[in-house]
């Protein structure tokens, strides 16, 4: 009887380890939330840069000598203004009015074919160019809004428009038209951009770090239960979900951030 006494103390001792240990281990992994209703915004994120509309470049395609240069870098040019001349008698002028970024060959030297040799650019007419990941392209569409904003101007936040998309080779490439662009903002100059692919107002919303495999898990009338659940928006940190009923009230499990 003895014996029998201390082996069921023993195993109510280990029980009471066992479940110490669990709650421990499940309180470090897991704290609860509840579901909120607001607003929530998605969005696609992309590293830019600035390109200008309007851009000239001469190319010759033969070799050929100069025999005048007639403008510089930084310069800036009229429509019709001559740019640059051959031995071979043909001058080029500017087709447009711009500011020369490239000029590369002075008098007597020889030009190659196929290599730019003088670009004229339209400054004031710039817009931004990004290359997309292929999931996120799939949201991306024309007339979406977008957020612009440069490191060396901070705080500055710029309002834009997607004006269109396609891809290049194998890049997925979006182009945004920013409103009054600084005229400081040069071509080659890189920006941060989201493009606005998805609002919705009055969503519910549950932390994104409760959802795993599609599912909750729900504690209701102090029984935990999991629930499929449909999302809609994301903004990195929040999640809309959709087809639950998940009430004010209900406790959601959510894992804590390492």
């Amino acid at each position: 009887m003895k014996i029998k006494f201390w082996y069921l103390i023993g195993l109510l001792i280990v029980l009471v380890l066992l479940g110490v240990a669990y709650f421990s281990f499940f309180a470090n992994r897991y704290t609860t939330t509840q579901a909120r209703r607001g607003d929530i915004v998605e969005a696609v994120y992309g590293l830019g840069k600035v390109k200008s509309h309007k851009r000239f470049e001469v190319i010759i395609g033969v070799v050929s000598t100069v025999t005048r240069r007639l403008v510089e870098e930084g310069q800036a040019v009229v429509k019709g203004q001559p740019l640059i001349e051959f031995d071979s008698n043909v001058r080029f002028r500017a087709p447009f009015d711009g500011t020369v970024t490239l000029s590369t060959l002075y008098k007597g030297e020889t030009a190659l074919p196929h290599l730019p040799i003088v670009r004229v650019e339209d400054l004031n007419d710039c817009f931004i160019e990004l290359s997309i990941e292929q999931q996120s392209i799939l949201r991306v569409q024309p007339k979406q809004k977008a957020q612009v904003s440069f490191e060396s101007i901070r705080g500055n936040i710029l309002e834009g428009t997607v004006t269109s998309v396609f891809p290049r080779g194998d890049e997925f490439i979006a182009h945004v038209s920013v409103h009054n662009l600084d005229r400081r903002i040069l071509p080659g100059m890189t920006a941060d951009v989201s493009i606005e692919v998805g609002k919705s107002v009055g969503a519910t919303l549950v932390p994104l770090s409760s959802i795993r495999n599609g599912e909750i898990t729900v504690r209701r009338d102090g029984k935990w239960k999991k629930e499929k659940v449909k999302i809609n928006n994301v903004d990195g940190i929040m999640a809309e979900i959709e087809g639950s009923d998940i009430k004010p009230l209900d406790e959601i499990q959510v894992r804590k951030r390492k």
